[in-house]
């Protein structure tokens, strides 16, 4: 077992909660700051904080474990970059590939005739052609008319992969912007360390549909034969759960971290009023401003975070019948979205939106054939093998679901009319979600409470943020135990 106790000390930062949100990643000193948090977290996977007694009896054992993750000549440079295409036989252990969600991967622009074909295929450059590469996604000093050209759809971007991240120091490894996910990898190195890790990063702006065609090359290129491993956060849940219905026979186990598989309501009512960053809550979007409303408008990859009907069915949207008592009734606290309605509707304040209402303002801001697009991606992340098969990945074996709760999360919304008589969307909270995703999205539109006892075995509820669950303790101790099982 971890040391509780140690861990969550560190990632404990009372005074913070007496301060303003702040970006965590506006300066290299905090970047830095994150790196120092996962090499001390790192410290106590490998029971370097314990008492000199606890040291002493488990020295040997200690070290042991210290010299699989860092002796590893064999691997670290013959191995250090697949999608170099180094000439290296790979080891027969079953890799595990972690994917983040929106916003975790760093994105590069390159001249392609520095690129190869796997690059291409992956949508990543290796680390050897970072030096003709311009990296984008930057937290601070970036001007913003460069910014909004840069992040058009139509303009190519890489992620970055460095190979098997046992062949790389700490400070080496780059684990998403401001090092979001270091120490989600560095769990995996210290409980994993003859296994190969390997990070997927994509372009997040793009269709997730495109980014699964990427992960199957990358796959393909770093194990020809057998199975994989799949930990998934987010958005890279989707992309996951996209890859398993067209390839599942090369996955074993899928972990998915707080992946919005109905969508999240955020994304929506942000995305229509163009500002991503007050929505997409992952902390690496709040420092970046001035995108224009145009350049958010193409991101597919966001559009498929769209609340889905069958979460406009169970969250239904709100259509104001007396202002006054909607807003003092909404103003206070409810156990869940659905005594909240009956509050309101008792009180005749509000009336429900059907969803073929809020489907219809969906269509007239994306375009009729958009909409049909997001419509057919949404179904497919739901269905195992076919749109016919009411299968869903709550039927897989060997997959585990780590859902967010306790965190004042938006559910649900409803329309406004602002100063300058536009019609803006608010949103309706409650706690039933990290903070970003509710937990019927993340439970595929399932109550958890109402599942059957062998479906409800495969999940772990935890009291955590989007962004927290990637360095909270119980999600990384849940994570490595179920990879561990035979």
């Amino acid at each position: 077992m971890f040391d509780l106790f140690k861990i969550n000390e560190i990632l404990s930062d009372k005074n913070n909660n007496k301060k303003k949100k702040k970006n965590i990643f506006a300066s290299k000193a905090n970047n830095k700051k994150n790196h120092d948090k996962a090499i001390r977290i790192e410290k106590i996977f490998k029971g370097e904080t314990n008492s000199k007694a606890n040291n002493k009896k488990k020295n040997h054992d200690k070290k042991s474990k210290i010299d699989k993750i860092f002796k590893i000549d064999k691997i670290s440079q013959n191995n250090k970059n697949i999608i170099a295409k180094e000439k290296t036989k790979l080891p027969d252990a079953k890799p595990i590939i972690f994917i983040p969600g929106i916003s975790g991967s760093e994105l590069f622009t390159i001249d392609e005739k520095y690129l190869s074909d796997i690059e291409r295929k992956t949508g990543m450059i290796s680390s050897g052609n970072e030096k003709y590469a311009k990296r984008l996604w930057l937290p601070q000093g970036y001007d913003a008319d460069e910014l909004n050209e840069d992040l058009k759809i139509t303009n190519d971007a890489y992620g970055l992969q460095e190979g098997d991240f046992r062949g790389l120091k700490v400070f080496d490894r780059h684990v998403g912007p401001g090092a979001a996910n270091a120490v989600l990898l560095n769990a995996l190195l210290i409980k994993f360390p003859d296994r190969p890790i390997y990070q997927f990063s994509y372009d997040w702006r793009k269709s997730n549909t495109l980014t699964m065609k990427k992960l199957d090359a990358f796959i393909k290129a770093i194990r020809k034969k057998g199975k994989v491993d799949i930990v998934a956060h987010s958005m890279g849940g989707l992309v996951a759960a996209h890859y398993i219905r067209e390839h599942g026979g090369r996955v074993d186990k899928f972990i998915s971290l707080c992946t919005p598989y109905e969508g999240a309501p955020h994304a929506y009512n942000q995305m229509a009023s163009g500002n991503i960053f007050g929505g997409i809550k992952d902390v690496i979007l709040e420092n970046l401003f001035g995108i224009e409303k145009e350049v958010v408008q193409g991101y597919d990859g966001l559009v498929e975070l769209y609340p889905t009907a069958k979460m406009l069915c169970a969250y239904p949207y709100q259509k104001i019948l007396n202002k006054e008592n909607f807003e003092k009734i909404i103003s206070k606290k409810y156990k869940d979205y659905d005594e909240l309605l009956e509050k309101l509707h008792e009180a005749g304040a509000s009336e429900d939106f059907e969803p073929r209402e809020i489907q219809s303002r969906m269509k007239s801001y994306l375009g009729a054939n958009r909409f049909v697009r997001f419509l057919k991606k949404a179904k497919n992340y739901r269905r195992h093998r076919s749109f016919s098969e009411p299968i869903n990945l709550l039927y897989r074996p060997r997959t585990m679901f780590i859902v967010g709760e306790g965190i004042d999360t938006q559910v649900s919304g409803y329309y406004s009319v602002d100063d300058a008589n536009e019609t803006i969307i608010k949103e309706m909270v409650t706690k039933e979600g990290d903070g970003l995703v509710p937990m019927f999205s993340a439970c595929m539109g399932q109550r958890l409470n109402q599942m059957p006892e062998e479906i409800r075995e495969k999940f772990q509820k935890i009291k955590s943020t989007h962004m927290g669950m990637l360095m909270d303790l119980r999600a990384m101790d849940a994570m490595c135990k179920f990879l561990s099982e035979d």
